[in-house]
C-alpha cells in the first residue's frame, strides 16, 4: 500500500468522516478475501454473495446512524459473515448435514490441493498435493485456524473473534492442528510448510 493516504486505516477514517468513495475502496480492498473465507463456509456462492452484500450494507447504514464502533475492520467483517452464514445456513434445510445446530458451528471445508495461495509455484505440484491432502484430512476447526492463521495472517486475538472462543484456546487449538499435521506429514513436507508460512507472512509485512 505503501503510503498512509493509501492505506485501509486512512480509508476507514475517510469513510466515517463522511467520504462515500473510501467504502467503496475498503469494500474493494477485502472482497475477494471474504469471499474466499465464505466459499470455505459455505458451498453455495450465492449465499455468500448475499451475506457479503449485507454486511456491508449494514456496516454504511450504521455510519449513517452515528452507530460504528469498530476496532478492527478485517476482524469485523470476518465475524460479520460467518455469524450471517451460520444463521440463515441453520434455518435452510439444505445445509442440515453442514450445520452443528447444538453448537452453531459450520463445518468448514477447505480443498487444500486445490488452492494456489497458500501453496504457491515454487513447490511441485506433487507436494503440493501431499500438502493439501494432509491439511484436508484436519478436524473443521483445525483447518479454519491454518486457514486464518496461515492465509490471512490474523493474529490470535482476532482469530478468538472469529471463531468465538478465547485467545489462549486458540494457541491451544494451532498447537494442536501443528501437531496433527506433524503427524500426518512426512518432517520434509511439514517443514515446507511452516517455511511457505514465514514467507507469506514476511511478504505481507513488506506491503505495509
Amino acid at each position: 500500500m505503501g503510503t498512509y493516504e493509501n492505506s485501509i486505516d486512512y480509508l476507514w477514517k475517510s469513510f466515517l468522516n463522511g467520504d462515500d468513495k473510501s467504502f467503496s475502496l475498503i469494500y474493494q480492498h477485502h472482497t475477494n478475501a471474504l469471499l474466499e473465507y465464505g466459499y470455505k463456509l459455505c458451498y453455495d456462492h450465492e449465499l455468500v454473495h448475499d451475506s457479503l452484500q449485507e454486511i456491508f450494507i449494514d456496516l454504511f447504514l450504521r455510519r449513517k446512524k452515528n452507530r460504528v464502533t469498530i476496532k478492527n475492520l478485517k476482524s469485523y467483517l470476518f465475524v460479520s459473515l460467518r455469524n450471517s452464514l451460520i444463521k440463515k445456513m441453520t434455518n435452510s434445510r439444505k445445509f442440515e448435514s453442514l450445520i452443528d445446530k447444538k453448537n452453531t458451528e459450520i463445518n468448514f471445508n477447505v480443498e487444500y490441493s486445490h488452492q494456489v495461495n497458500l501453496i504457491n509455484n515454487e513447490i511441485s505440484k506433487e507436494v503440493s498435493e501431499k500438502l493439501g491432502k494432509g491439511i484436508t484430512l484436519l478436524p473443521s476447526k483445525q483447518k479454519e485456524i491454518i486457514y486464518l492463521k496461515f492465509e490471512e495472517g490474523m493474529d490470535y486475538s482476532e482469530i478468538s473473534n472469529i471463531m468465538k472462543i478465547s485467545v489462549e484456546s486458540a494457541r491451544k487449538l494451532m498447537y494442536r492442528a501443528l501437531l496433527s499435521l506433524r503427524k500426518t506429514l512426512d518432517p520434509e513436507l511439514f517443514n515446507i510448510f511452516i517455511l511457505i508460512f514465514f514467507k507469506k507472512k514476511q511478504i505481507k509485512m513488506s506491503m505495509f
